[in-house]
C-alpha cells in the first residue's frame, strides 16, 4: 500500500490556453513534478501508439505521445487489471455516461493515432453553482485506444467502487485490454474555485 500521495494534472492547461506562450507556461507549471514524477515512477510500460501508459508499485502516469503536455500520473493506491473486450466496452460506456450525466470531472478519449487523431477531450468546471463544459471532439461508439476519466459522483461509480478517483483504460500494443482504478478524491482543477476536498 502507498502511503503518500502525489498528482500531477495537467488537464487545466489545456483549458483557453495562451498558444503563444503555452511551452514555457506548461514547463514552468509543471515540468518539475512531471520530471520527478516519472523519475520516481520507474515501472512496466503499457504503452501504445498513442499514450504512454507507466505503472510501478509506488504509481502510475499517462502522457500523451503527441501532446507530452498531456500528463496525468498518481502515487496513490491504484488496482490493475485485464479485462475481456465486452468488459472493455461496458467500462468505457460507463465512463461516458458518468460524464454526460455529470457525475465525472473530466472526460478524455483518445480513438486513432491518426494526424489528426480521432479524440474527446470533456472537462467539468463547477462556478458558483453553474456547470460549464469544455469539450473537444467527439465521442464515438468504438472502443478508445485510450481513456481517463475523473469520476465525482453522488454515490458510488459500478466501474470504480467509490463515488470518486481516476480510471484508466489502455488498450496495450498487444491487444491486451487494460484498467486501472484510482478510487479516492482527486482533484482535476486545482486552480480553480469550486472543487475542495
Amino acid at each position: 500500500m502507498i502511503t503518500s500521495r502525489f498528482e500531477v494534472n495537467t488537464d487545466t492547461a489545456f483549458l483557453d490556453p495562451d498558444w503563444q506562450d503555452f511551452a514555457e507556461t506548461h514547463e514552468r507549471r509543471y515540468g518539475l513534478a512531471i520530471a520527478y514524477l516519472k523519475q520516481i515512477v520507474s515501472g512496466t510500460s503499457h504503452g501504445n501508439d498513442v499514450m504512454d501508459f507507466v505503472v510501478a508499485d509506488n504509481g502510475f502516469y499517462v502522457q500523451s505521445k503527441a501532446l507530452p503536455a498531456a500528463f496525468y500520473g498518481d502515487m496513490g493506491d491504484f488496482t490493475l487489471e485485464r479485462v475481456s473486450d465486452a468488459e472493455a466496452q461496458a467500462i468505457v460506456w460507463e465512463a461516458v455516461a458518468l460524464y454526460r450525466a455529470n457525475e465525472a470531472q473530466s472526460l478524455t478519449c483518445i480513438y486513432s493515432d491518426d494526424v489528426p487523431a480521432e479524440v474527446f477531450f470533456g472537462y467539468r468546471v463547477d462556478l458558483n453553482e453553474r456547470i460549464e463544459r469544455y469539450e473537444l471532439g467527439h465521442i464515438r461508439s468504438q472502443l478508445p485506444l485510450h481513456l481517463r476519466v475523473m469520476v465525482d459522483a453522488t454515490d458510488p461509480a459500478d466501474i470504480l467502487g467509490q463515488a470518486s478517483g481516476v480510471l484508466v483504460y489502455q488498450r496495450s500494443a498487444n491487444g491486451e485490454h487494460l484498467v486501472l482504478r484510482a478510487p479516492g478524491r482527486r482533484q482535476p482543477f486545482p486552480l480553480l474555485d469550486g472543487f475542495h476536498d
